[in-house]
C-alpha cells in the first residue's frame, strides 16, 4: 500500500500541510521540522511521484462536497468542527470543503442539494443520507458515474458506498440498555427519546435497546419511544409533556438536544435515571451537577474529520479506504471528567 502525506504527518506529529511544505521546499517551515519530515518520508519509502501527483491536484482546485440532512443541531455542530479541522489541514493542496445544508430530514431537499453539489463540480461527496428511495437511487447513480460517496454519521440498509464513517448503532443501543439496567437495579419504567426515524441508524439503536431488555428478561418496562423534532424548543416541550403524562417513568435514554432534554427532566421534579448520547458542553455540565448519570460519546468531530481525510487520501493518492470505519462509543461518568 502506498504511503500518503497523512501517514507521514501522523508519524511526524505535524499537519498534512506541513508535510507538503517540507517535501516541496516551499512556504514557511522550521528547518529542523522540515528535515525530520523528509527523514521520516525516506524511512517510510515515500515515492516522490506522489509529490508530483499532489502538485497536479493542487492546480485542479478540487471541491469535496458535504451534504447534511438538517439545517443545524448540537451533534452536527461538532461534526462541522471536524470538517473545518480537516479543511485547514488540506487547504494548501487547493482542495476546498463545501457544506450544503438541507431542510430538516427532507429527502426532496437533500436530493436537490446533492444535485447542486454535483453541478458545482464536486470531486467527492460526503453525505448524511436520509432513508428514502430517491436518495438511494441517486447514490446508485453517482456510484455508476464514478463519484466517490462517503456516508457520514449515518448509513442506509443494504446500500453500499465508497466508505462510511459512523458509530456502531446497534452496539450503542445495547450499551445504553446495559447502563440503564445497572443504574436502575433492573427495575422501573423506561422512556426512550430519539431523533427522527427517517435515519436508519436511529432505528437500529432503539431496536437494539429493546432487544437487549427483552433478551435479558429484565424487570425494566419500556413505556414509550418518543420521536423528537430537530429544534430545541420542540424537544423541551415534548420531553416535558411526555414525562408529566407518564409519571411512572423513572429511567430515560435521551438522544437529542441535551440542554433542552435535561431542562425538561429537571422540571419534572422527580429523580430520573438518565443516559444521554454525546458529550456536549451541556452534557458535561449536567454530569457535573448530577442531573444525568452517564453520557455516551460518539465523537462527532472525529467523524467529520475522518470523512474528509478519506476523500483527501483518495483524491491525492488513490488510496482506497476501508468500506466501513466505526468510531468507538465512549462511556463517560462524572468521575471521568477532570
Amino acid at each position: 500500500m502506498s504511503v500518503t502525506l497523512k501517514d507521514i504527518a501522523l508519524v511526524a506529529g505535524v499537519s498534512v500541510g506541513t508535510v507538503d511544505r517540507a517535501l516541496n521546499n516551499r512556504g514557511r517551515i522550521n528547518a529542523e521540522v522540515a528535515e525530520r519530515v523528509r527523514t521520516i518520508a525516506k524511512q517510510m519509502n515515500y515515492r516522490t511521484n506522489t509529490v508530483a501527483k499532489s502538485l497536479a491536484i493542487r492546480n485542479k482546485n478540487l471541491t469535496i462536497a458535504v451534504v447534511l440532512h438538517v439545517q443545524q443541531n448540537e451533534f452536527f455542530g461538532e461534526v462541522e468542527d471536524g470538517l473545518r479541522r480537516a479543511q485547514n489541514e488540506i487547504r494548501d493542496f487547493g482542495i476546498t470543503v463545501k457544506v450544503y445544508h438541507c431542510r430538516d430530514f427532507d429527502p426532496a431537499d437533500q436530493l436537490a442539494q446533492i444535485n447542486n453539489a454535483v453541478e458545482d463540480g464536486a470531486a467527492g461527496l460526503i453525505l448524511v443520507p436520509i432513508e428514502h428511495p430517491d436518495i438511494t437511487s441517486k447514490i446508485t447513480q453517482l456510484k455508476q458515474e464514478g463519484l466517490p460517496v462517503v456516508f457520514l454519521a449515518a448509513l442506509l440498509d443494504n446500500v453500499s458506498c465508497f466508505s462510511a464513517v459512523h458509530c456502531d448503532y446497534p452496539r450503542s443501543g445495547r450499551i445504553a440498555a446495559r447502563l440503564i439496567d445497572m443504574i436502575s437495579g433492573g427495575h422501573g419504567s423506561v422512556m426512550i427519546f430519539s431523533p427522527s426515524f427517517t435515519m436508519f441508524g436511529h432505528r437500529q439503536r432503539v431496536e437494539s435497546f429493546v432487544k437487549y431488555i427483552a433478551d435479558k428478561k429484565s424487570e425494566l418496562h419500556l413505556i414509550k419511544i418518543v420521536e423528537l423534532p430537530n429544534d430545541s424548543f420542540g424537544t423541551y416541550r415534548i420531553t416535558l409533556e411526555q414525562l408529566r403524562e407518564y409519571a411512572q417513568v423513572d429511567n430515560v435514554v435521551f438522544c437529542g438536544n441535551t440542554e433542552a432534554g435535561v431542562r425538561a427532566i429537571e422540571e419534572c421534579g422527580r429523580k430520573i435515571n438518565t443516559v444521554v448520547y454525546d458529550f456536549s458542553p451541556a452534557a458535561k455540565s449536567a454530569l457535573l451537577e448530577n442531573h444525568i448519570d452517564v453520557a455516551l460519546q460518539q465523537s462527532p468531530a472525529e467523524q467529520g474529520y475522518r470523512a474528509v481525510m478519506i476523500l483527501f487520501d483518495y483524491l491525492t493518492s488513490k488510496k482506497i479506504p476501508a468500506s466501513e470505519i466505526l468510531v468507538e462509543n465512549k462511556i463517560i461518568f462524572k468521575e471521568c471528567i477532570d
